[in-house]
Order: C-alpha cells, then sequence, then structure tokens
C-alpha cells in the first residue's frame, strides 16, 4: 500500500529532479537538498528571510529532516546533523546569548531537536553593553540575531551608546587668568555673592560645606598669594570670624594647603597629597561640623583643626570666590562647580557627588554656581533650585574691564559627568 507520506516524497524528489536538470549549473541532488531554499521558514535575520520552508539538508539528506537552516534561525528546528543535531539541547548561548535558546545542537549529543542559531541569535535580548553602557537595550545583533526567529538590526533597539548612562557634562568654566600667581594682584578679578537679607550663607556656628572645583597651575600653590575664597568682616576681624581656604608653602613638590579661619582654626601648611606639577583638576572641601574644621582634597580628609571650648564664628559678609581683598591675594586659574552647603557633609558624601553635576534641590544645598554662563555674561548664575529658594547670582568684578572674569571652555576639562 503506497502512503501518502511516499506520494509526497516521490513528488518532491521528481521536483527537485527537474529543478536541477532545469539549472544545471546550479549544486544541488537528488539526496543533498531539501525541498525549497537554503535556510527556513525564519532565515539568517527576518521572518521569510533567504530559505525555503525546508532548508538545504532536505528530507534524508545531510540536514536531516529540516536542514541547516531550518524553522528557526540559520540552524533551524532541527540541527545541521539531521534529526539528533551536533550539540545538547542548551548549548552555547542560553536565551540571550551568542546561540539562543538551545545552542549549538539538540536534544541528544550527536544532535537534537534545536539547531545551531535557536529562537535568538547572536547577541540575544541583552546584548554587549546593556542599558546604560555602549550598546543599548539590546545588544549588538539586536532582540534577535543572525540566527534568530525574526533577524534584528545590528545593535539592538537602542544603537552603540546605549539608552543612557554617565555621559560627559563638563561645559564652561570660571577663568581668573587675568590674575597672577603671586602677591599684590593689580588684576583683583573675582565673584562677588551678595546674601543681604538671607539665611543661606552658614554663618556663626552653624555646619557647612564649602566645594569646588579648581585648575591648579604649579605657581597657583603659592603661600597666602592664591585665596580661593572667602567671607566673614573685614578688615581687622578676619581673625575672629573670617572662613576661607588658600595654599600654605609647597614641600617637596607637594601643595599644601591653609583653611583661613579665626585664629583658633587656622590650620597652615597642611599636606594636600597632590603635586604641584603639571597643572591639574583638583577638588577642595572645607566643613565645620561644630567640633573641627576639617578640609578635603580629592575626596579624602587631609587635615582637621580642633580647639576644646572654642567654637568657629563667622560673620555675615559677601562671599568673594577667587580673592581675599584684604591681603590683595586673588587665585590664578580656573573654578568649576562651586557649591555651598547649610550641613558638613561628609568623605563618603564629597566623594559621591563631586564628580557629578546636581539637581539642585539637594538637602542643605544653598548656593551652586556651574559657571555654565555664556561668554560676556557679567553674572555667574546661580543653579539652586528648591523651593522657596532666592537666588544668589555672582557678580564678576575686577580692577578693570579688561581684567574681568571670562567663562571659557578650557582645553583640559574638568572631570564633570551628568548624574
Amino acid at each position: 500500500m503506497v502512503t501518502n507520506a511516499f506520494r509526497h516524497q516521490r513528488s518532491v524528489l521528481e521536483w527537485g529532479l527537474v529543478v536541477c536538470i532545469a539549472a544545471a549549473a546550479a549544486a544541488c541532488s537528488q539526496d543533498g537538498g531539501g525541498g525549497p531554499g537554503t535556510g527556513g521558514n525564519v532565515g539568517s535575520g527576518g521572518a521569510n528571510s533567504s530559505g525555503g520552508s525546508n532548508g538545504s539538508g532536505g528530507a534524508n539528506s545531510s540536514g536531516g529532516a529540516t536542514g541547516s537552516g531550518g524553522a528557526v534561525g540559520s540552524g533551524g528546528v532541527h540541527g545541521s546533523g539531521g534529526d539528533p543535531g551536533s550539540g545538547g539541547a542548551p548549548g552555547s548561548g542560553g536565551g540571550n546569548g551568542s546561540g539562543g535558546s538551545s545552542g549549538s545542537g539538540g536534544s541528544p549529543a550527536g544532535g537534537g531537536a534545536s539547531g545551531k542559531g535557536g529562537e535568538t541569535g547572536n547577541g540575544g535580548n541583552s546584548g554587549s553593553g546593556g542599558s546604560p553602557a555602549s550598546g543599548g537595550t539590546s545588544g549588538s545583533a539586536g532582540a534577535n540575531g543572525p540566527g534568530g526567529a525574526t533577524g534584528g538590526g545590528n545593535g539592538g533597539s537602542h544603537g552603540s551608546g546605549g539608552a543612557g548612562g554617565a555621559s560627559s557634562c563638563n561645559g564652561r568654566v570660571l577663568s581668573l587668568d587675568k590674575n597672577t600667581a603671586g602677591g599684590n594682584d593689580a588684576a583683583k578679578a573675582r565673584v562677588e555673592v551678595d546674601f543681604a537679607g538671607s539665611s543661606d550663607l552658614p554663618t556663626g556656628a552653624t555646619d557647612r560645606t564649602i566645594e569646588f572645583w579648581a585648575w591648579m597651575p604649579t605657581a597657583t600653590w603659592a603661600a597666602n598669594n592664591n585665596t580661593t575664597f572667602f567671607y566673614g568682616k573685614l578688615p581687622s576681624a578676619r581673625n575672629a570670624d573670617g572662613f576661607g581656604l588658600d595654599f600654605g608653602s609647597p614641600s617637596g613638590g607637594m601643595g599644601t594647603t591653609d583653611a583661613f579661619t579665626n585664629a583658633v582654626f587656622d590650620n597652615d601648611n597642611q599636606p594636600s597629597g597632590v603635586s604641584t606639577s603639571p597643572a591639574q583638576w583638583v577638588h577642595f572641601a572645607m566643613t565645620w561640623d561644630g567640633t573641627a574644621v576639617r578640609v578635603f582634597v580629592n575626596g579624602v580628609e587631609k587635615s582637621a583643626k580642633t580647639a576644646s571650648g572654642k567654637v568657629l564664628m563667622t560673620g555675615g559678609t559677601v562671599l568673594t570666590i577667587g580673592g581675599y581683598s584684604e591681603e590683595n591675594s586673588f587665585f590664578n586659574g580656573y573654578f568649576d562647580e562651586f557649591r555651598v552647603w547649610k550641613v558638613a557633609r561628609t568623605a563618603a558624601e564629597i566623594t559621591s557627588t563631586m564628580k557629578k553635576t546636581l539637581t539642585g534641590n539637594e538637602a542643605g544645598l544653598t548656593g551652586y554656581w556651574k559657571f555654565d554662563d555664556n561668554p560676556g555674561s557679567m553674572t555667574a548664575a546661580d543653579s539652586v533650585t528648591s523651593a522657596g529658594h532666592t537666588a544668589h547670582p555672582g557678580m564678576l568684578m575686577a580692577s578693570s574691564a579688561g581684567n574681568m572674569p571670562t567663562f571659557i571652555t578650557p582645553s583640559t576639562p574638568s572631570p564633570i559627568t551628568c548624574p
């Protein structure tokens, strides 16, 4: 009795013979090829790519029931070694790996139910990099790779660069390069921030943190000649209630700091841990926590000055960024990301945000100058965004118009990234 299956097989073989005779140059035979195409129902990329319902293996040839290509990917439902393909059930790759749901072979060792490629091909749903890193949500071969059910573009749902991730946010900086590295500075370039009528500037004995990035040329590490910031009563009461930071004398090629406060907490010539050469960006933070005045350099506490029974006293005056006029000491270099907090930040808190821009509404933040203002602007915008905050723009000042601070894009940007 001739079965329907046999009739079907015979008709397929006859049809294949006719096709081969008609296309004499084609490399195929009755036993070496499949019914249609060289791929599968789902070819090497798309829904119906290069191939037909049965791959180049054909009904009984080297491709097995469904040849190399098959129903899914370049290996198909059945692998390149026939009904039992080459490999095992899970094989190399997996759900999102380089092989797919079933790897380079099928269920039994010498072949199997799932061939080379699998449901998700090279790259899979999650490729190289992931959502924030380079590669995007899906990897380098997309939702389904070259051997997958529907293929996918090279690069995934999101191309090279990903859906997000850290990127550079450094823009302009404040340049005080008209100042000289030594004392008796004729330019007097600086920024003055008036907090009149506001409690946003930490005064008296309230906790505080002043932090910023500074571009430090070698000559800027000069004792008492390059004050980074200062506020407190002037002129004669500085030793009673001033609060600021400048530098001590270099030692062995290393810079030192001077916590510039009332005499009880003044702390000269403290090691910074930073070489004076080459010129570089350095992060400074100065805090008062009710017990000690502390200086942090690049997020590391480098000095602390305590005094039993004594309390810090700071007058409420204009905050000068980049100078102390009473000693004619003005900073020669650049500033970026200058921040005032009414809390004493720890080393861990400082390092967690010092290389990131802020949203502006962080708890305790009362002054924030990014210095990304347009060149030619005469003010530096306060970027605090907390509800009810009154902005405190910084006024650019100097001894003459030709010595004014400027907003520039430096050749060596500060190490700031987006949050």
